[in-house]
């Protein structure tokens, strides 16, 4: 079976204040929070993983380590309100760490899931990576995307659960899938 060969990559990851205010659905933050909240941007940044798979197509794939998870559950048992501040602070890691290495992504799009299927499973399982045939990656702070970037929600496998395209609501906001 042909594996795609994966290449660790380092992100530059910049904290961006407008992501994490639209991912922690929050309004004005104080000196105090803004500081506290790079604190853990500089000590858990190191902690994020990307790699390639793949050479002139392939894929990328992004997550964290389970160190950061364990320490976001701690929290959240002590304080749901600050569990879910440093959430949304690994998810807005995540989602700017997508955006320098796939700059076709915008602020306002989506990363597309590929398909699941053999060869891409074993290839990540190479790397500790296990994909299941809901398009979930096993760790929680984790994307898996095509690299470079390819067509949005039209090729998108988890299209038809999407809550973007199938919430009336947001009905609108996004490309659907022909």
């Amino acid at each position: 079976m042909k594996l795609l060969e994966a290449a660790k990559v380092s992100p530059e990851v910049t904290f961006d204040l407008p992501t994490y205010m639209t991912l922690g659905q929050t309004g004005d933050l104080d000196g105090r929070e803004v500081v506290e909240l790079l604190g853990y941007w500089d000590k858990w940044s190191k902690s994020l993983n990307a790699y390639v798979l793949g050479k002139k197509r392939g894929y990328l794939a992004l997550f964290m380590d389970r160190e950061v998870e364990d320490a976001v559950d701690e929290i959240w048992d002590q304080s749901a309100s600050q569990g879910f501040k440093l959430q949304a602070l690994i998810q807005s890691m995540v989602a700017c760490a997508l955006q320098n290495l796939i700059p076709k992504i915008g602020s306002d799009q989506c990363a597309p899931v590929p398909r699941p299927n053999k060869i891409l499973k074993k290839s990540l399982s190479r790397i500790g990576l296990e994909f299941s045939n809901q398009g979930t990656l096993n760790y929680r702070f984790s994307t898996l995307t095509f690299f470079p970037y390819k067509d949005g929600c039209p090729v998108c496998y988890l299209a038809s659960s999407c809550p973007k395209l199938n919430l009336p609501r947001m009905k609108g906001l996004f490309n659907a899938p022909e």
